[in-house]
């Protein structure tokens, strides 16, 4: 067999999407495949029959500097309305009884309005504001090859080396760092807290101003994408699984599906790291794999209750269980949640992912009861809770060696998701940003 012009896009999440739409619009004849009957990956939404809701696989938020996010967002047609969007950065953050502050932007040029943001920040004392915005700056400033230097020193110790209060880290850095990059802030990865705090907090009021879908993720990802991939002439062929990668004298020529059948072309692999193993020959993986990234959990529990119980779309905690609650009716409107729905997202679950369903929903329950008062006169419905398991790759010490380039092991052959080397965290951001970097490899050696 010998190579063709076309190229196969594997997987159909957000990489996948980024790298067919990228190929079609250079001209590439593009097939995608993709196991499930539907696009989006991570990022879908289901229905659930028993509370007539629309549930989304994980509660996905973005922020002004997802700017190819927003650009494909913007190419496959969403939905007018699909996201609720801030102007500029605006956060509630309350404590374990309910007690509220925020981490509020002002319209002011950065790095001014960060600093105003903290210096209003009530949840800290003068003094640890004024240390933790000393030591965010500094994080920030740190240049690549010191942090590089760095590559084996968790945030955590690096904010205790400088005296960082404990109240700051529990009450600001948590709060930030651990839904962003899906590992508790003492252990998270210092390059890329740097990143975010460079790019998410300090870059502007807008740069860190939230985004939350208005309507279910399927409705405002997938089911446009579909439509745009057809429009762009890719060939889309849902429901098929691949099993390996064809070769020939060292070149990816096509993917084998599971029924035997060869679709020919260069390959763009955009898959999760223990998928891209499977379909790689042993001696194209490196040693250990690629799963050496490592894997972090995200549960997210749904709540029903027979009244609001959530003053605010959306807020963050500390010195809770909750982490980050959602009123998913005033955010997708009363028929699309169900009734009276809260979302709380759990990141870095490792002690949540083995408990229960139903004990997961108790502990959420009863934590709602002690922040939110109007909790203590409704009454609870009906729970739901989604569990990721390997929601992202681990953005612990040392992971940024086991992150793979764009190139693939073969010639003709890329690799694409929110795991390889994008210089960004997991979120929908970085995978975009792979789907467009493989497909310009591709299209480099055309």
């Amino acid at each position: 067999m010998s190579p063709t012009p076309g190229v196969v896009v594997v997987g159909g999440g957000l990489a996948g999407i980024a790298a067919a739409l990228t190929l079609a619009d250079a001209g590439a004849v593009v097939t995608l495949l993709e196991r499930r009957p539907f696009l989006g990956g991570r990022a879908f939404s289901f229905h659930d029959p028993d509370a007539g809701a629309v549930l989304d696989n994980g509660q996905h938020v973005l922020v002004g500097a997802c700017t190819r996010l927003r650009a494909l967002l913007e190419r496959i047609g969403a939905p007018a309305g699909a996201f609720t969007r801030q102007r500029r950065l605006s956060i509630p953050i309350a404590d374990g009884e309910g007690r509220i502050a925020r981490l509020s932007a002002p319209r002011l040029p950065a790095p001014l309005h960060g600093a105003v943001a903290l210096a209003r920040y009530r949840h800290l004392s003068a003094r640890a504001r004024a240390a933790t915005a000393r030591d965010a700056r500094a994080l920030a400033a740190l240049p690549e090859h010191h942090l590089a230097a760095l590559e084996s020193t968790p945030l955590g110790a690096w904010l205790a080396d400088r005296g960082a209060p404990d109240a700051a880290v529990e009450r600001f850095w948590e709060p930030l760092v651990r839904p962003a990059l899906n590992v508790p802030a003492a252990d998270a990865h210092l390059g890329l807290s740097a990143f975010l705090i460079r790019r998410g907090v300090l870059a502007g009021p807008a740069a860190g101003a939230l985004w939350l879908p208005a309507i279910g993720l399927s409705a405002a990802i997938g089911e446009p994408a579909l439509a745009a991939l057809e429009r762009a002439g890719v060939a889309l062929r849902l429901g098929e699984r691949v099993a390996g990668i064809a070769l020939d004298a060292g070149r990816a020529v096509g993917a084998r599906l599971a029924g035997g059948e060869t679709v020919e072309g260069r390959v763009v692999l955009a898959l999760p790291p223990e998928a891209t193993d499977r379909v790689l020959p042993p001696d194209l993986r490196p040693p250990g794999g690629h799963s050496g990234v490592g894997a972090s959990p995200i549960v997210n529990v749904y709540l029903w209750y027979d009244r609001p119980v959530c003053p605010l779309p959306f807020l963050g905690l500390f010195g809770s269980p909750l982490q980050w609650v959602f009123d998913r009716t005033r955010l997708l409107g009363r028929e699309a949640a169900g009734g009276f729905c809260l979302g709380v997202s759990l990141s870095a679950a490792d002690d949540w992912i083995a408990r229960p369903r139903e004990e997961i929903a108790d502990t959420c329950d009863e934590a709602v009861a002690r922040v939110f008062a109007d909790r203590r006169g409704a009454r609870r419905l009906r729970a739901a809770v989604v569990k990721e398991p390997r929601a992202t790759f681990r953005a612990e010490p040392g992971v940024a060696a086991r992150r793979p380039g764009a190139p693939g092991p073969a010639a003709d052959l890329a690799l694409a998701g929110d795991w390889t080397d994008t210089g960004w965290p997991a979120p929908m951001e970085g995978a975009v940003r792979s789907g467009e970097t493989a497909a310009a490899v591709l299209l480099s050696r055309t």
